[in-house]
């Protein structure tokens, strides 16, 4: 408009000429502000810190999980640290125990309820983690609880308590579950696990059976099955010559298969360089496994690795750049085609004013839309970060 405007008024525009230029300027202003280029979609938007608490106590506020119901509509759990005056060790570093809490999101993202209690530290009891697994309109969190006062590393294992949600996360009640956990953790003699321990979302197979993988004392590496969400029965482990230590397990259903489960874990540094995760796959639901080996398409560098298969079949993999896990990428894989380069997800600013660790680490993530997640992860054991990821463009 503006060069009409500015023409003299004894000069008479060529109106061929105007209207081609007037048609041209249309078409760009179209392009950049209607149609942006597909490519400029992928990425990061929208990070806000969930909870924030410079002073920690215990190893911090850490091991979050994420479940969305909705664009607008999420959910985090996290461990928050305690001190050693509650244990029999005093002196003793506390770490891997605490009590669990929640906020939940109504607005995507841009904020998030006050802090409320999922399962509270009492004078008797403590917890270890918390993983979170939505199948219809519910909810379930699965929590590993220890002793309060006889441990200062979360372990033993005694118990696998279950919560239940109907109303997307915001009031949580009690879910009677059994879980094949083994309370004698100093031999290998019993019929269920020591230190059962969670990590990964269960999956839901074609049939509706519920698989969720675990990791045990010795550790062992597999899945958890059941057709009621109730009852739960443990496969056999993977098998492991590797000499790398597996654990902290993601299971997703195969790209190339749909009978195919494959379980991707961390790599705990056990003599030699720990640079990928682990991988094995199950072709019997997760009852068994294939042995265990290197996957060098997906980076891991002694650390959880979060991997999992989008609505469409993509798979996604958010995970730390290098020992000192201040650093969280991305890599994408689509349905027979190679891995895409990795890309920069989050490297959070040191928190000068708090005692935490200083890195991101423990990414969980949950989809809302085809290729559109929630993310969230730990920042310096001081903060719960969440963050919006669009792969729906790769």
């Amino acid at each position: 408009m503006a060069l009409v405007t500015a023409q003299q008024a004894s000069r008479r525009p060529r109106p061929i000429l105007l209207a081609t230029l007037l048609a041209l300027v249309a078409a760009v202003l179209g392009a950049l502000l209607i149609a942006p280029d597909r490519a400029s979609a992928e990425g990061v938007s929208g990070e806000v810190t969930v909870y924030r608490n410079a002073v920690t106590e215990g190893d911090g506020t850490r091991t979050p999980d994420i479940i969305s119901t909705s664009a607008n509509n999420a959910v985090v759990a996290w461990r928050e640290g305690t001190t050693a005056a509650v244990i029999s060790k005093p002196g003793a570093r506390v770490v891997d125990r605490g009590y669990i809490r929640y906020s939940y999101t109504t607005d995507g993202g841009a904020h998030w309820s006050r802090p409320q209690t999922l399962a509270q530290e009492t004078s008797e009891y403590a917890w270890h983690y918390v993983v979170l697994y939505q199948t219809g309109n519910e909810i379930f969190a699965y929590l590993g609880r220890t002793s309060a006062t006889e441990s200062n590393n979360g372990l033993p294992i005694n118990a696998v308590v279950a919560k239940r949600s109907t109303d997307e996360g915001h009031t949580w009640q009690d879910f009677t579950v059994n879980m094949p956990l083994d309370l004698d953790t100093t031999d290998n003699t019993g019929s269920g696990l020591g230190n059962l321990a969670l990590a990964g979302r269960p999956v839901q197979l074609a049939d509706g059976t519920h698989v969720m993988p675990y990791w045990a004392s010795g550790r062992k590496n597999g899945a958890l099955y059941s057709t009621d969400l109730v009852n739960w029965t443990a496969g056999t482990p993977a098998a492991n010559a590797t000499g790398y230590l597996a654990g902290e397990p993601q299971l997703v259903v195969s790209q190339d298969d749909p009978n195919k489960l494959v379980m991707v874990a961390r790599n705990t540094l056990n003599g030699g360089t720990q640079k990928y995760a682990l991988t094995a796959t199950s072709t019997n639901g997760g009852k068994s496994w294939s042995s265990f080996a290197l996957d060098t398409n997906v980076p891991g560098y002694d650390s959880k690795v979060y991997f999992t298969k989008d609505s469409t079949g993509r798979y996604l993999t958010i995970y730390n750049t290098a020992d000192n896990k201040l650093t969280l990428n991305y890599k994408v894989k689509t349905p027979g085609n190679a891995w895409r380069a990795a890309k920069f997800f989050a490297d959070g600013a040191a928190e000068t004013t708090s005692d935490g660790a200083g890195w991101d680490r423990y990414p969980m993530a949950d989809e809302y839309a085809p290729g559109k997640f929630f993310v969230v992860w730990e920042h310096d054991t001081s903060r719960i970060k969440v963050n919006k990821l669009d792969i729906s463009d790769t």
